[in-house]
């Protein structure tokens, strides 16, 4: 836990990083809070016995091996990236005490989008299986600012895997999606589009530079399921007519979307 004098950092002061210090301060108000954005120096991040790195990935494996020259030795560090593993072989390999994996599973389109409740309830995944102090006081911390610890107990291959599946194959679903629509109709005739595109493809709108290095990071884990996704769609255009093809997508599509809360 933070305390007043020693306080938070916060490296990366994006959608993640000002939700993070917007919770922070309505736990702790009079709380300590620097932010550090690109470009500044890490030194800002002084004394600060909690660091969280909220920037993207491929900025997060920069910063990580020049931490330990700027950290207290004492600093719990807590990343928010998208992706796992690379994380945490970065921070391993920079041995940096007090390390965790963390993911909230809570997001929004612009730093504009962060508020104080972002991560109320919601998921968020920590791993270090090394060092179970370090976890122990990031779930605190977590659970301080609103979230929900889920603890993982590998060095963040289940986390890449499932976020694989449940995350970046959904983002990259749908922004190939209304690629596809828009080459065949036409920029013009998107005007006519119903709730269906619009809601199937509201992931479309995230920029590239959220997730380049999400995609790139995690190409072990996505690349096989995207081709498995485009493999079963190859095959159900050939079955377009066979109603017991169409009642058996459906009906196991609406099975398991049960299953999503």
């Amino acid at each position: 836990m933070p305390d007043t004098t020693h306080g938070l950092a916060i490296v990366g002061p994006g959608l993640i990083g000002s939700s993070v210090a917007l919770a922070a301060r309505r736990r702790w108000p009079d709380l300590q809070i620097r932010t550090i954005d690109q470009g500044q120096s890490l030194s800002a991040i002084g004394n600060a016995l909690v660091v969280v790195l909220a920037a993207p990935v491929n900025a997060i494996l920069e910063i990580i091996p020049k931490l330990p020259l700027v950290i207290s030795p004492k600093a719990l560090v807590v990343d928010t990236g998208s992706t796992k593993h690379s994380i945490m072989q970065a921070a391993g390999a920079a041995k940096i005490a007090h390390f965790v994996g963390g993911h909230p599973m809570a997001g929004g389109t612009s730093a504009a989008d962060a508020r104080a409740d972002l991560f109320d309830d919601r998921p968020w995944f920590l791993t270090n299986p090394d060092s179970p102090e370090a976890v122990l006081r990031a779930s605190r911390f977590v659970a301080a600012l609103g979230g929900r610890p889920v603890v993982l107990s590998d060095h963040g291959q289940e986390h890449d895997r499932l976020m694989a599946a449940i995350s970046h194959l959904p983002q990259v679903t749908a922004s190939m999606l209304m690629a596809v629509v828009a080459r065949a109709v036409g920029a013009d005739n998107l005007q006519w589009s119903g709730s269906g595109l619009k809601d199937t493809t509201r992931l479309a709108s995230s920029p590239a530079s959220m997730w380049h290095s999400v995609l790139g990071s995690n190409s072990r884990e996505l690349q096989p399921l995207i081709k498995y996704l485009a493999s079963e769609l190859a095959a159900f255009a050939d079955r377009l007519e066979d109603p017991a093809a169409v009642r058996e997508l459906f009906d196991e599509a609406n099975r398991a979307k049960q299953s999503c809360k």
